[in-house]
């Protein structure tokens, strides 16, 4: 068993060459727009296919996306590729059987017409028809395209198969630049890119589904299956709640894939699309439950990821805080020995003044008092004060320079 999580999501994509417009590409990637980036050269990476001759640039005409996981994706692009030879589409269907009776037929050429036809075939064959795919257009003449090959196309897609029209949302974009590109950057993107920056590839849609499994097993006193009334065992993960936000619904995941095979699924199926939970009344994809487990229960950094909680932020003390602190100290000191002088006190006194006759509080006296060795001494001119020889009358005040240290920032931390 594979011990990674199912994708966040994955999906098969056909490139349009925007300059010939006859060349194509089928490709499958788990983030459209990192790729479509990568098949232009603005970004390492990409397939050798795309690099080669004028084709460039490319654009992403369509994705088919929900699929189970990146596997069946996979699985899916090589029977896109390989139309003409894939087993999943029957001899009798195919559109483009081989022209050539060899191991491996040659094949055909991609076109717009082709690779459309064959889409709708392989979205009706007994090997996909079931899963829970969704098809969504960027281009709005592909749209048109498809249209009119499903017409004329035997066979009708599976009830309630979803198509979008995503090419409608890229005239919100002004200019074609990106929700996240600066307006005066000047950098201007496909609508295309637009559209694809909206489409979420990470696990942030589960978060608030996983939170609420985890809170949920860790409160309930006795925990039951609400489909076959058993005691979950609090050692197996293999278990399902409802991602509804008010339902409290837990389950067997192998009772609940029973349950709705029984209501809804055709006979024969090994495992459910969708399902409708028995409290709540709220239908849910099959999938959605599956990707849901896998976090929970092999999601590694993805699951400490959504699971952590925000630390505070530090505050910073940087270089203009620090000159500004040192600025208000030396403000402070010069206004306390400006009142001194107002006071009739001299330059000298201030030096030679007795601590007894100091006129700052008396709490700051009894720390002085407590060490009789304490001297202060000025860093110019080597003055000694406070129980120091006396100051002889010919030395000028004007010579000194009055320094002042700041000990509290020495010793303080500075946060990065």
């Amino acid at each position: 068993m594979d011990p990674r999580p199912i994708p966040a999501f994955y999906c098969c994509y056909l490139l349009r060459s925007k300059d010939k417009g006859r060349s194509f590409y089928i490709g499958s990637t788990p983030n459209p727009r990192r790729r479509l980036a990568q098949h232009n050269g603005d970004a390492k990476g990409g397939a050798v296919r795309t690099e080669r001759g004028d084709n460039r640039p490319w654009d992403m005409t369509c994705i088919v996306t929900g699929f189970p996981s990146n596997i069946a994706a996979l699985q899916f692009e090589w029977a896109w590729q390989h139309f003409h030879i894939t087993r999943k589409i029957p001899d009798d269907q195919r559109l483009d059987p081989p022209k050539e009776v060899r191991k491996r037929p040659k094949r055909p050429r991609l076109t717009l017409k082709n690779s459309l036809s064959n889409l709708h075939l392989l979205l009706r064959v007994p090997g996909f028809n079931r899963w829970p795919l969704a098809l969504r257009f960027l281009c709005g003449d592909v749209y048109k395209a498809w249209l009119t090959h499903s017409k004329r196309d035997n066979g009708e897609l599976r009830d309630r198969f979803q198509v979008f029209q995503d090419f409608e949302r890229s005239s919100k974009v002004p200019n074609g630049l990106t929700a996240s590109a600066p307006v005066n950057s000047g950098k201007k993107e496909s609508p295309t890119m637009a559209i694809l920056e909206n489409i979420d590839v990470t696990y942030s849609g589960l978060k608030p589904h996983l939170a609420k499994s985890m809170a949920r097993f860790a409160e309930m006193p006795v925990k039951t299956c609400a489909v076959c009334a058993d005691p979950l065992d609090p050692g197996d993960s293999m278990f399902s709640t409802c991602p509804s936000e008010q339902c409290l619904t837990v389950s067997h995941m192998a009772c609940l894939a029973k349950k709705w095979l029984q209501d809804q699924q055709p006979p024969g199926s090994l495992l459910p699309i969708s399902g409708t939970c028995s409290q709540c009344g709220k239908e849910h994809q099959w999938v959605d439950l599956v990707k849901e487990l896998s976090i929970r229960g092999r999601g590694g950094k993805h699951l400490a990821k959504l699971t952590e909680v925000p630390r505070a932020r530090k505050l910073k003390v940087t270089g203009n805080s620090a000159l500004s602190s040192n600025t208000e100290a030396a403000g402070r000191e010069t206004k306390d020995r400006q009142d001194l002088l107002e006071d009739g006190l001299s330059e000298v006194d201030l030096i030679t003044m007795d601590p007894e006759d100091d006129p700052l509080p008396e709490s700051w006296q009894g720390l002085v008092d407590d060490d009789d060795n304490i001297s202060v001494t000025s860093t110019e001119s080597g003055i000694p004060s406070r129980g120091g020889s006396p100051v002889h009358p010919s030395r000028q005040w004007q010579k000194l320079e009055v320094v002042i240290e700041d000990s509290e920032w020495d010793s303080a931390e500075v946060l990065d």
